[in-house]
């Protein structure tokens, strides 16, 4: 019985220090997620915002902007599959290098015309896209 208990305790133990470490992992994730994408978010959503009557924007944004955290969470669930903790870091040490923090800071400009890019594309792959859609 003494065995049992020592072995549950120990097991116990482990399974706090991994859940401890995945927690500081998915904290990192989310911390790269807001770091890099927080203003893109932004961006996106801008459109989804302007569909909402005036008088009910700011209300709207708030709730929309409080379910980022959520977001956020499944997202750096996804991070923490595709990078380890070591890439992680230096992922994150890369976005405080100046390089790093001239791409943060340009980031939204770039999503915002890569958006508009895509859009124009969209526009002219309509008259291709007729062609093909008729029998």
């Amino acid at each position: 019985m003494k065995k049992f208990i020592c072995l549950f305790f120990l097991g116990f133990i482990g399974f706090q220090s991994q859940a401890q470490e995945n927690s500081a992992l998915q904290q990192k994730a989310v911390n790269l997620i807001e770091m890099t994408s927080g203003q893109q978010f932004d961006i996106m959503l801008d459109p989804i915002v302007k569909m909402i009557p005036d008088k009910n924007q700011e209300a709207f944004k708030n709730e929309m902007m409080a379910s980022l955290d959520d977001i956020y969470v499944r997202l750096a669930k996804v991070y923490t599959e595709k990078f380890t903790e070591a890439e992680i870091d230096q992922i994150l040490a890369f976005y405080q290098t100046p390089v790093g923090k001239k791409m943060r800071a340009i980031t939204p400009e770039l999503t915002k015309k890569g958006m508009e890019i895509g859009q124009e594309w969209g526009m002219e792959l309509q008259p291709i896209m007729m062609k093909y859609m008729q029998e």
